[in-house]
């Protein structure tokens, strides 16, 4: 198992919801619609680089 994320990183993903991004945390996986940039979002670069959170895109 993987263990559990500290309070950064909830602060990062609480962030991120409340711009409308989708994040799935026992998965790891961060749900951008397609087209938007990972370099608009300075809360999903460091989530991946720093606790190794994946981006997925999705068609909308």
């Amino acid at each position: 198992m993987s263990k559990p994320l500290c309070t950064a990183a909830h602060c990062l993903i609480y962030r991120l919801r409340k711009k409308g991004i989708r994040v799935n945390t026992k998965e790891r996986v961060i749900f951008l619609p397609y087209g938007e940039k990972i370099s608009d979002y300075v809360q999903i670069e460091r989530l991946h680089r720093e606790f190794y959170l994946n981006v997925q895109y999705i068609i909308t």
